[in-house]
């Protein structure tokens, strides 16, 4: 903003989760059975993807707060329901 440096930064906490997981979850938390469709994996398709934070952490001093997937995803079904 007004020609300051700027930068860019992961921001995760250092584990990740399959989507199965992500979809157990949504269904535990929202309730609700997320439609899916299971199929082979797409040329390309990195075979796990997790967000390393540490940039973020060391520059500004930023801590995850949420580590638990339920808890992120119960957070995340909670905003968008204010919509």
């Amino acid at each position: 903003m007004n020609g300051g440096k700027s930068d860019s930064f992961n921001v995760g906490t250092g584990s990740g989760h399959s989507v199965k997981e992500v979809l157990s979850a949504v269904e535990r938390v929202t309730g609700k059975k997320p439609p899916f469709t299971v199929g082979p994996r797409r040329e390309g398709d990195p075979p796990s993807l997790v967000a390393d934070s540490t940039k973020l952490q060391k520059t500004l001093g930023w801590q995850p707060k949420r580590a638990d997937l339920d808890m992120i995803v119960r957070d995340a079904w909670q905003f968008a329901q204010r919509k």
